[in-house]
């Protein structure tokens, strides 16, 4: 507050208090106190406008600076204020200067006071604490009060531990086995074959013209084989002659050719030998139970097979189940 105005308002109380002090009851003290209302005026207007310039360090800027504040983040106009302090260099206006210097001595103070660092072991009133905690008796003799012993407690040692008696009843109840029939009714249909579970592949089968996989009586492959013979069979001369043999998928077996450099009086081509067929399995599928193939090995269709559906009929086990066991009492 301007200290004018403060000065201006202290004159102006104790005026008023000096009159009220004759007062004898409360309508005359309020009585005195409305003829006061008038002098309001006359205090106003002694109060010189101009006084908030002579305020030390108050100026339109600094005003305006603490203005701009109201409703901010504090915390960052603080620490804003810390950073500029840090470079501030002090001027002519003590008074002024006075701002920064207390926040450079709060930010420093932490690192400047002296700093102790207490020995838990060996420091003096570490040592002396513990020995009086450890030997309190030595540390209280000649006390009133504190001296002495106390003997009203003494040690005891108990050997018999806790005891626990278990206590068990039965109650026997005759009980009477219940029986009942239940009737299987086993179904099955026709099924191609698929991993079923309940598929029985003993009765595998595959429609008329067909045959199971592991029925086929064709080779596996084709083959080609060789075999020695006697050059005079063919009226080449004496010695031996290599004849080449090759049995299609279907079984047949004919001659693929020959090699008779062998034979004393060969035919004019002594080497029949065209390319053989590149070698194949007779079939295009396994041949097991569980497909089925043309009689050349032509795969068609996995086997039909029965596949079974257990139905139990409970109907005559419904009171049984119901009620469980008989207990008789």
């Amino acid at each position: 507050m301007n200290l004018r105005i403060f000065s201006a308002a202290l004159v102006s109380l104790v005026a008023a208090a000096s009159e009220a002090s004759g007062q004898a009851t409360q309508a005359e003290a309020f009585a005195d106190g409305k003829a006061q209302k008038s002098k309001n005026a006359d205090i106003k207007n002694s109060i010189n406008a101009g006084a908030l310039t002579n305020v030390p360090a108050q100026d339109a800027t600094t005003t305006n600076d603490l203005k701009s504040m109201y409703g901010s983040n504090l915390i960052n106009q603080g620490q804003n204020k810390v950073t500029a302090c840090a470079s501030y260099v002090p001027g002519s206006d003590a008074y002024k200067n006075q701002e920064c210097e207390t926040v450079n001595y709060m930010v420093g103070n932490p690192t400047t006071r002296p700093q102790y660092v207490i020995d838990k072991v060996n420091d003096p009133l570490v040592v002396k604490s513990n020995n009086i905690r450890n030997t309190p008796g030595a540390h209280t003799a000649g006390t009133s009060g504190l001296a002495g012993n106390y003997s009203a407690c003494v040690n005891q040692t108990t050997n018999q531990p806790a005891k626990y008696d278990t206590e068990r009843c039965q109650v026997g109840r005759p009980v009477v086995e219940g029986q009942c029939a239940a009737t299987l009714n086993v179904t099955y249909t026709w099924q191609g074959f698929a991993n079923q579970p309940a598929a029985d592949m003993r009765y595998g089968r595959c429609t008329a013209g067909e045959v199971r996989g592991d029925q086929l009586t064709i080779p596996l492959t084709n083959v080609y084989r060789t075999e020695e013979l006697q050059c005079s069979s063919r009226a080449w001369g004496g010695g031996v002659y290599i004849r080449i043999l090759y049995k299609d998928c279907t079984g047949t077996e004919a001659e693929h050719g020959y090699n008779a450099t062998g034979c004393s009086a060969p035919p004019h081509v002594l080497l029949v030998d065209p390319p053989h067929q590149p070698t194949e399995s007779c079939t295009n599928a396994p041949r097991n139970n569980e497909n089925c193939f043309t009689a050349a090995g032509v795969f068609t269709a996995k086997v039909q097979v029965p596949v079974f559906v257990d139905n139990w009929d409970y109907s005559a086990c419904a009171d049984l189940n119901a009620h469980g066991a008989v207990i008789q009492n």
